[in-house]
């Protein structure tokens, strides 16, 4: 089996994909209500010039935690929006800013994490949360959360319905102290590339509209969503020995990893200029040892502008 991930897919909206997707599930049901969210602290951003993605509402209750690439091209003001269950709530940005050590055509350098600032206060129904700064995510199950739309990971994205999913997956890997690393398990040896076979009790996948959203640990963010990637292959399939069906596509086989939020917490600090401790539960980055993937390049396919609608719905 190849030894190494080659072609990643960046998880903003595509525009070689004409629908916007989210969580992709392990099971046979995506409207099963173990996979409904109720996290309203998950929003939904839609950006002038690039499209959608979901990000998480921090404790300052102003600052808006996403995907730098989530940013790229934007020519106007960020919209985001939450979902409380009963109402939706909409905010206008007054700054949008990513890391600046970004790059945009190598993911597995990281620093896919950025900073959308609204212009007024959250409303106090919506819920806020904190950043993960330990070092223990290696081989913990975390939670997943996505705004958009849903497959099962047979055969991948179906179908785009703007509601937020949520499911768990095992962090497999610590990539370079900056990326947490997982693959999509259906219990089988073939599909499994990293860690153990046994899938989690809600094993899902990222996907389209994921971008951003938030991985927890413990109920705090420890992982921002970032790319989808798999084994050996071209710019659009991947080896058919582990994939379903050699696409990338979010089908079981396939690999996805997050920005590890817990690298980032100082620069997090100070982009929010929030107190100091406020946004964080634990001591200061303390670094991983590297993983056998710690140097691995992979060519990026690219960055979509495709504009999408997003309709909140009930969780």
């Amino acid at each position: 089996m190849p030894s190494k991930p080659t072609i990643a897919f960046v998880l903003s909206f595509l525009s070689l994909v004409p629908k916007a997707s989210a969580i992709v599930v392990g099971g046979t049901d995506p409207n099963n209500p173990i996979y409904l969210s109720g996290q309203t602290a998950v929003g939904y951003s839609l950006v002038p010039g690039v499209g959608g993605c979901s990000g998480s509402l921090l404790n300052t209750g102003i600052h808006f935690l996403t995907a730098a690439h989530c940013l790229l091209g934007a020519s106007g003001d960020a919209t985001v929006r939450f979902w409380n269950g009963s109402q939706t709530f909409e905010y206008k940005s007054t700054s949008l800013i990513s890391h600046p050590d970004f790059e945009s055509n190598n993911y597995f350098a990281s620093n896919d994490i950025a900073i959308i600032t609204l212009g007024q206060t959250v409303d106090s129904s919506i819920n806020r949360l904190a950043l993960y700064t330990g070092n223990g995510e290696l081989n913990q199950v975390g939670t997943l959360i996505g705004r958009g739309g849903t497959g099962i990971g047979s055969n991948g994205d179906r179908t785009s319905d703007g509601i937020r999913r949520e499911g768990t997956n095992t962090i497999d890997a610590i990539i370079n102290n900056r990326i947490l690393f997982y693959d999509f398990d259906d219990g089988t040896t073939a599909r499994s590339t990293l860690g153990s076979s046994t899938p989690t009790a809600r094993e899902v996948s990222i996907y389209f509209g994921d971008s951003g959203g938030p991985t927890l640990l413990n109920g705090q963010i420890a992982g921002v969503h970032s790319f989808l990637t798999c084994f050996s292959g071209t710019t659009s399939q991947c080896a058919t020995s582990v994939d379903v069906d050699g696409v990338i596509n979010a089908t079981f086989g396939e690999r996805f990893a997050d920005t590890r939020v817990s690298f980032y917490a100082a620069w997090i600090q100070s982009i929010t200029n929030a107190p100091a401790g406020s946004l964080l539960d634990g001591p200061a980055n303390v670094p991983e040892p590297a993983t056998w993937f710690a140097g691995f390049a992979a060519a990026i396919v690219c960055i979509a502008r495709h504009r999408r609608r997003s309709s909140d719905r009930k969780p």
